[in-house]
């Protein structure tokens, strides 16, 4: 399938440059900024954010103040156990420091299903921040992140500065060091308003400026990209689990001085090459999507509704955002998995909940008559209990 089918969430971000030409020109690659399409509504508002951070407690380091000015300490605005004082932090807000709320995604649904359906399709981790900073007021120095990251504008302006940069592609959760990393030449130069989008991959320098006039809010879904070196990592643990060899200690003084190096490379090779023989991709795979799904987020929104009040004859189903599922047969019955849970069913089920799974919005009707009506409900709201579907309002 064409990826604008495959990733049609990403899709929707990067519209009009297609999904094929943004993986092939930008992803890990280079910035791309996307301006807001007619209409488009941004994902969350000041009068939202102003709910999620005054009518709850966050504590320190889930919600933090930063500014590019100088460093803001955390007495300023919480107390000795790290819970934040929402009016001394106002104050410092309207003095130039700026808000950083990680995973937002667990306080807006909008956003949650967002980077729900971006984790179903990618395969990949999403989580999102706010950063809210005053008018004409900078959070962070020049700086560059090691995950890629897409920035949705949602209020007010902020000028976007990239640089060249000399960190590559960093590793997961290699920390921005700014007394060793020079900050390269001017490359490009971006002013986000509401709605539009900005794509920058990990390791590229950048810093980012609200204008004056108003606040900025923009949200930034991080994308959690596996690399191939935690590939070989997990491949290189289960050839190691099956192949006693591997597991053999170095020849006795092989790591003092003197020791033959010419036999050691020759022994070093021989082992990669016992390692590039024995892996295979299934296995690796098959590990690293168990991984992700245990960490798989769900957008379980309006489920407690159809729990509370199951389904009649006449409703209308749809897949639920994001839900990861699997219908695999299993001797004399079908074992269904919704985002890592498992469930058991009879085999003579296995046609109609493929067909439930597959259809983007459905009655009952639709799901053919190899079980009987009262039967297809019966399904239904179960794969609703599971998670994997939810009843669309009327």
């Amino acid at each position: 399938m064409p990826p604008e089918t495959t990733f049609p969430t990403l899709a929707s971000l990067v519209a009009p440059v297609p999904v094929s030409a943004f993986i092939a020109d930008y992803w890990e690659r280079d910035a791309l900024y996307v301006p807001a399409a007619p209409g488009a509504r941004p994902i969350a508002s000041l009068a939202e954010i102003d709910r999620v951070l005054t009518a709850s407690t966050h504590r320190h380091p889930d919600l933090m103040l930063v500014d590019a000015a100088r460093e803001v300490q955390v007495d300023e605005y919480a107390a000795d156990d790290n819970v934040i004082h929402m009016a001394k932090a106002l104050k410092r807000f309207s003095q130039g420091a700026s808000f950083v709320l990680n995973r937002l995604d667990e306080w807006l649904p909008a956003v949650r299903a967002l980077c729900v359906a971006l984790e179903a399709e990618l395969g990949i981790a999403a989580q999102a921040n706010l950063y809210l900073t005053p008018a004409g007021a900078q959070g962070f120095a020049v700086h560059y992140d090691s995950h890629d990251v897409i920035i949705l504008q949602c209020a007010g302006r902020k000028t976007w500065k990239l640089f060249d940069s000399p960190a590559g592609l960093p590793m997961r959760g290699e920390r921005f060091e700014r007394a060793t990393t020079p900050t390269g030449a001017l490359t490009a130069t971006f002013e986000t308003g509401p709605g539009d989008v900005l794509y920058i991959p990990r390791g590229l320098m950048h810093e980012a400026l609200a204008a004056d006039g108003e606040a900025s809010l923009h949200v930034t879904v991080g994308l959690h990209a596996v690399r191939w070196s935690e590939v070989l990592v997990e491949a290189l643990a289960q050839a190691t689990l099956a192949d006693p060899g591997l597991r053999r200690g170095l020849p006795l003084g092989a790591l003092r001085d003197g020791a033959s190096s010419a036999a050691l490379d020759d022994a070093l090779r021989a082992h990669l090459a016992r390692v590039a023989d024995a892996v295979r991709w299934k296995p690796v795979r098959e590990k690293l999507v168990d991984s992700f799904v245990d960490h798989h987020k769900e957008s379980l929104a309006g489920m407690l509704l159809d729990v509370a009040a199951p389904a009649g004859e006449g409703a209308t189903f749809a897949p639920r955002i994001g839900a990861v599922t699997t219908v695999e047969p299993d001797g004399d019955a079908v074992v269904l998995t919704v985002n890592g849970r498992a469930t058991r069913w009879p085999a003579h089920a296995e046609a109609t909940l493929r067909r439930a799974l597959s259809l983007p919005r459905f009655t009952l009707d639709a799901l053919g008559e190899e079980i009987d009506l009262r039967g297809r409900l019966t399904l239904a709201r179960k794969l609703v209990v599971e998670g994997a579907l939810r009843v669309e309002a009327p």
